[in-house]
């Protein structure tokens, strides 16, 4: 609730309520799928039916051929010279009239649902042909496709071996450049002269001299404490170290 302010607080409380008034989607759409097979069947009942119909008129329609065709002999044979109209001879007219009517009204009706047949069959023939192009066009999109994505990968595949490549042949090179920099520092830099190996009597004096350091820095503090403790009453003057020093207070090398 912090991210809305105090105006939009009291936009959406008092907006006001939308009822709904039609139905759901889901229940359309059951409605709909429930209506589907009833309509279906609804459509068969009425086709059988209709052919029911049809058979009942071609049976009619027989029976009235059979009748028009015996009054008609009927009238050949009891034909007169006067011109008195039998009610035999307007029953066949009318039946013969009757028969016509219902030929027709049949023949009309067999050359529409000849027409309809041709044209549901045309149109299924159409369709097949329809879904077979589809067939052909999708099946090469999807080879065409899988064609580019093949080069694709070819071409993304060749680009990474080529920087590794380029990445080992780099690293390689910068390997070699630091040997050769390193073999060239050790070859430029002056090779440092062996210390001679000292003889017994060379290191018996290096003792002795660092011998003689250590006692003189001895006594140099033992002076400096003294002086600042007595206030420099004495002070002692030291020789530096020779090869052969003078022995001094009994101080032995």
């Amino acid at each position: 609730m912090s991210a809305y302010t105090a105006e939009q607080i009291n936009a959406a409380m008092t907006a006001p309520v939308e009822m709904v008034t039609g139905p759901r989607t889901a229940k359309l759409i059951a409605k709909a799928r429930i209506a589907a097979p009833i309509a279906a069947a609804e459509a068969a009942k009425e086709r059988k039916h209709r052919i029911a119909a049809e058979k009942r008129e071609e049976r009619e329609q027989r029976k009235l051929d059979r009748i028009a065709k015996k009054a008609q002999k009927a009238d050949k044979a009891n034909k007169r010279k006067t011109k008195v109209v039998k009610p035999m001879t307007v029953v066949a007219n009318a039946a013969a009239k009757a028969a016509k009517t219902r030929r027709k009204s049949l023949v009309a009706k067999k050359k529409v649902a000849a027409a309809q047949k041709k044209a549901h069959n045309a149109f299924k023939k159409e369709l097949k042909t329809t879904r077979r192009n589809l067939m052909i066009g999708w099946k090469e999109q999807a080879r065409s496709q899988k064609e580019v994505d093949r080069a694709v990968a070819l071409i993304f595949k060749s680009d990474e071996k080529r920087k590794k490549k380029a990445a080992k042949a780099a690293k390689a090179a910068k390997k070699l450049a630091k040997e050769e920099a390193a073999a060239a520092k050790k070859a430029a830099k002056v090779a440092t002269p062996k210390r001679a190996k000292l003889t017994d009597e060379q290191k018996l004096l290096n003792k002795a001299k660092r011998a003689y350091e250590t006692e003189k820095n001895r006594r140099a503090k033992w002076e400096r404490e003294f002086q600042a403790k007595f206030n420099g009453m004495v002070s002692i003057q030291y020789q530096p170290w020779s090869e052969e020093p003078e022995l001094e207070d009994g101080f032995v090398c």
